[in-house]
């Protein structure tokens, strides 16, 4: 499995972004986007930035599970995002995949060639509240 550094290196506008990763494993990615060098002209995060931090996480727990194997990867088909609350500091985003969810894309994927995932994002801010949702279709492509 790739190292969170290896896959972040991969997109250097996520590089840019200074992300810290706490905690990046099969079952869970939970990452920090700090507000310093992701802010907008008036001292909350860019929404751009908030965009780009729901969008990816997904994709690198996916990478998580396939490890080594990349006759299947995941692909974003559509995404929106609400923005509830602006962002006056660091912003938390926290993504899990059971076991269960993981084997259903594995054996429909196998099955059918790609299977269309929907998943709900939520943006946080340090003390907890959410400051974004985003709605996401990804697909699931089989390559092989």
């Amino acid at each position: 499995m790739a190292t969170f550094e290896e896959k972040l290196n991969k997109v250097p506008t996520l590089v840019n972004m200074n992300l810290e990763n706490l905690e990046d494993n099969a079952e869970r990615v939970h990452i920090r986007m700090p507000l310093e060098g992701n802010g907008n002209h008036v001292g909350a995060a860019y929404a751009g930035a908030l965009f780009t931090l729901a969008e990816f996480p997904f994709g690198f727990l996916y990478m998580n599970r396939t490890g080594d194997d990349t006759s299947m990867f995941p692909v974003v088909g559509e995404m929106s995002i609400r923005y509830l609350a602006p962002a006056m500091g660091d912003v938390y985003v926290d993504v899990t995949m059971s076991d269960e969810e993981w084997q259903n894309i594995v054996d429909t994927t196998k099955a059918k060639g790609k299977m269309k995932i929907e998943r709900e994002t939520e943006l946080k801010d340090k003390d907890g509240n959410v400051v974004a949702v985003a709605k996401t279709t990804y697909f699931s492509i089989l390559v092989a």
